[in-house]
């Protein structure tokens, strides 16, 4: 039986008016399954009337419905449109590396927690594990709201892998005078895009996909303005926005950053560029970084990472 679904306006004993949606999906074990939610204001009850249209051949399968389906019919859809960018990303390579190959031929309903624990044991690294239990519990929440299933499995604890080798090294320069000679040292032959990773991550402070971001019409006389990021997603580059509201921000020049930009001509479009003339990738960037410091054995091998903690351990 197709879901029965209506609208019913109603004031509350405080006066206020709320939109009251019905859903009726005929009957189980000899008892209407009427289910009600109530809503603020008629665009959110007509929103989850719409919503509620797509569970209607849905709720057909009793919740005989496997995960690879759920997600592929009713979960990645709407998923894919409320994602960012890199979000997608990220999921999308959990779900098709690791969380399909392993349940998605399991029925929602027969998920348990031995079935979760074999998943996140495929997981090399704890790091990898969080984030793949991550996509998974989001996704039952989401079996869950849609009715599929009663509870998600994936909010049980589960016993991580081992930790694995991080990114960064934990190298960092703790004090202004280390920071101030480093800069110097790459100052003297290095490309000028080198030249603007290290002094705006040593000197300002800014995550790696901030300086990739930048501007020349971000940076002013004596301030930074900071309001996106350059990352890798899906298909290559993309300019997003910042890791979080709070990190946009104008951050004041530092002596050092000032000399710096004193010596440069101002020109427009993206500060740091490759050779094509075009904004460096992010994974560009990396390699040449870590060319330059196979050049120079003397400097430290602080990573782009590592220059942000630098700058902030220094202050």
């Amino acid at each position: 039986m197709d879901a029965l679904m209506s609208i019913t306006k109603r004031k509350r004993k405080d006066g206020s008016t709320v939109y009251d949606v019905t859903l009726e999906y005929g009957t189980i074990d000899g008892k209407r399954d009427r289910r009600k939610r109530t809503f603020p204001t008629l665009k959110d009850a007509q929103a989850a009337e719409r919503d509620a249209e797509r569970l209607r051949g849905a709720m057909r399968h009793q919740g005989r419905l496997k995960l690879g389906e759920y997600i592929a019919r009713y979960y990645w859809p709407i998923a894919s449109r409320r994602l960012q960018a890199t979000s997608q990303d990220t999921y999308r390579r959990e779900i098709d590396k690791r969380i399909l190959p392993i349940l998605g031929d399991c029925f929602l309903e027969e998920l348990d927690r031995l079935k979760i624990q074999r998943l996140v044991d495929s997981c090399p690294t704890e790091a990898v594990g969080r984030k793949c239990h991550g996509v998974l519990k989001t996704i039952l929440n989401e079996a869950v709201g849609d009715g599929f299933i009663i509870s998600n499995p994936a909010l049980a604890r589960y016993a991580m892998p081992p930790k694995g080798n991080k990114r960064d090294n934990g190298l960092i320069l703790g004090d202004f005078p280390t920071i101030r000679e480093y800069v110097e040292t790459v100052r003297r032959d290095a490309p000028p895009a080198i030249q603007r990773l290290v002094v705006s991550g040593l000197l300002l402070g800014l995550r790696p996909e901030e300086r990739y971001a930048l501007d020349w019409e971000d940076i002013g006389m004596t301030t930074v303005s900071v309001t996106k990021a350059y990352v890798i997603a899906k298909g290559g580059p993309v300019l997003k926005e910042t890791k979080t509201t709070g990190s946009n921000r104008v951050i004041p020049f530092s002596p050092d950053f000032f000399q710096f930009m004193v010596s440069q001509s101002r020109l427009s479009g993206p500060w740091i560029v490759g050779r094509d003339g075009e904004r460096l990738s992010p994974s560009t960037g990396r390699k040449m970084w870590t060319r330059y410091l196979d050049a120079h054995p003397e400097l430290e091998r602080i990573t782009l990472e590592n220059m942000r903690h630098s700058f902030a351990t220094a202050c």
